[in-house]
């Protein structure tokens, strides 16, 4: 009898639908699986016809044993050339066959077995009158028998086949196989229930062991997420298993399924054990995620850390634990993929070696991705940002989301999310690392005050820092730098005021609501662009109007005007006398005519 093997299948790997899709690495460790078990059906037949061509020779060396089987059980063994064995078996199986066809319709129990010598001296083999084989002398120099020897061998084997054949095609032995099948499924629903009750129970001892809360309701959000995760997933592949397995053990019940059940064994045998390896490396790598977030919030804990610095580790050590997930990914499914590939029969160590120097030149190849995980590691070790910085890296600026040794990705003020890779990365300004300044810029009316304005400044940002909500966020006290420009329409007054990290944007906006509150009390005005218009008319209606003016002044006075010039006055732009007679003249035209 072949061993047992539980049935299973790849597709549970992917039970929960698109959510095993969401991330790159269970799509690679999607890819990785079909392949092995792509070569799992195939490497078996090469690897067999490669077998035989190794044992090509002179003599018996060329020859091998196989199996004759009958209702899924082995009988005996023949020996053939290994380019023949699979057809000499099948044709004796045949026989054999047929000779249970027949006992099976006579109403006696008895198998008589007879044997008879050819011309060359080889033994016939008959039962109860049908043919059956012909005895080389490879099958016995093979199995170190004597012709005789062989004969009552295979008349032993034969006979107890033929009775187990016709004792389990008995209505008796069907019924009792049937009772069998149902009392072991109720059994296994029986222990499908107990898994699902009791593993909520293996959760909270595993919790325990690991030093976390006993109540699964006590747990922070992401090491009960990968838990909760992990018992949907792993459950339905649990069942699975069970049921599939129990399904499979029943085929071997009955004779005319059992040759069935042991051709799905061997087809499915080698696909199995991968899909448990890459199931075990799965539960491997949710148990890691939970270790490390557990870990992570024992770490982040206050009380551990001083105030000013406590943020900043949260936010290390969440960088920290985000990169060592990703480490864990790829151990795990590199653990898994070489492990499948040696169950699959392949050669590990001339797989190294290939391994090397198709990683030589890939890394030829990849050096901006090298050069990329390297630039990473750095910057994590550095502590250059971590997530949840306000960082701006070339002309993209937003607060990071995830990092890791190859990608940094930020989400900027539109919600946009920007993947960076981190060999791209020259340059980062980093607006949230130990403190953050919020630099204002306070315009001020030509006409105030300064000395009074600068005096209301101050004034804001003290009441800021000693206010109960807004002095715990600024931790200095705020600097008026005193008179920093002089614009358009206003003279610029420049405060920094130091704030905890990425505070600065909301200690601004209390500071200009509070400013302009003490300037509406003190009524100053706040300056706002303005534009002085200077017209000029055309030449023409310049000349027209001097000479209007100028007949004007003959007629009444008997001489010329003369018109005076200044220095601020434009060439060619009449004064604001000028301007006042032109307008009363243009008057009192129009009133004449």
């Amino acid at each position: 009898m072949r061993p047992f093997f539980q049935r299973s299948s790849f597709q549970t790997l992917t039970s929960g639908g698109g959510a095993l899709m969401q991330k790159p690495w269970r799509r690679l460790l999607l890819c990785l699986g079909a392949l092995l078990v792509t070569l799992s059906l195939t490497l078996p037949v090469q690897a067999n016809a490669l077998l035989g061509q190794l044992s090509s020779g002179s003599g018996s060396s060329s020859y091998t044993l196989g199996w004759v089987e009958l209702d899924g059980y082995d009988v005996f063994q023949v020996s053939a050339p290994s380019s023949a064995i699979g057809q000499r078996r099948q044709q004796i199986q045949e026989n054999l066959q047929s000779v249970r066809a027949a006992y099976l319709q006579q109403e006696s129990s008895a198998a008589k077995i007879a044997a008879t010598e050819t011309e060359g001296g080889q033994p016939q083999i008959y039962v109860n009158g049908q043919y059956l084989m012909t005895v080389t002398e490879e099958d016995t120099t093979l199995q170190g028998l004597t012709p005789a020897g062989f004969i009552n061998r295979l008349e032993e084997r034969v006979t107890e086949t033929l009775v187990r054949a016709r004792r389990q095609r008995q209505a008796d032995y069907r019924r009792r196989q049937l009772i069998l099948i149902a009392g072991v499924v109720l059994l296994c629903a029986i222990a499908s229930a107990a898994l699902a009750w009791g593993s909520g129970w293996l959760l909270k001892r595993t919790l325990r062991a690991l030093g976390g809360p006993f109540d699964l309701d006590q747990l922070e959000e992401d090491p009960q997420k990968h838990l909760r995760r992990l018992r949907q997933r792993l459950l339905p592949i649990c069942y699975l298993f069970i049921f599939g397995g129990v399904a499979i053990w029943a085929l071997g019940r009955f004779p005319e399924t059992r040759l069935l059940q042991q051709n799905l064994l061997s087809a499915l045998q080698v696909p199995i054990i991968i899909a448990i390896v890459f199931v075990v490396a799965y539960v491997g790598i949710r148990i890691t995620y939970a270790v490390v977030d557990q870990l992570a919030m024992t770490l982040v804990d206050d009380s551990g850390f001083s105030n000013q610095y406590s943020r900043r580790t949260r936010l290390r050590i969440s960088t920290l634990s985000s990169v060592i997930k990703n480490v864990a990914n790829f151990v795990w499914i590199a653990l898994g993929f070489v492990l499948a590939l040696y169950v699959t029969g392949v050669n590990l160590g001339w797989l190294l070696a290939s391994v090397g120097i198709v990683g030589l030149a890939i890394s030829l190849a990849a050096q901006n991705l090298i050069k990329g995980a390297v630039q990473g590691f750095f910057i994590i070790l550095e502590d250059q940002f971590a997530i949840g910085d306000v960082v701006k890296i070339g002309d993209d600026a937003g607060i990071v989301e995830n990092l890791n040794l190859r990608i940094t990705q930020l989400r900027d003020t539109e919600g946009r999310l920007i993947t960076i890779p981190t060999s791209d990365i020259a340059r980062v300004a980093n607006y949230s690392l130990h403190w953050s300044r919020a630099d204002l810029k306070i315009p001020v009316h030509y006409n105030a005050n300064i000395d009074h304005m600068l005096d209301i400044t101050r004034q804001v940002g003290q009441e800021m820092q000693h206010d109960s909500r807004w002095g715990s966020l600024i931790l200095e006290e705020p600097q008026v730098l005193g008179v920093d420009d002089f614009g358009d329409s206003a003279v610029i007054i420049r405060v920094w005021i130091k704030t905890q990290p990425m505070k600065q944007w909301d200690v601004s906006r209390e500071y200009r609501r509070r400013l302009k509150q003490h300037l509406e009390d003190s009524q100053n005005e706040i300056p706002f662009p303005q534009r002085d218009v200077w017209l000029h008319p055309s030449e023409a209606l310049q000349v027209a109007l001097q000479n209007a003016w100028g007949d004007k002044e003959i007629e009444k006075n008997g001489k010329e005007p003369v018109a005076a010039k200044t220095d601020s006055q434009p060439r060619g732009v009449p004064s604001d006398e000028d301007a006042d007679r032109t307008r009363d003249d243009g008057e009192a035209a129009g009133e004449d005519s």
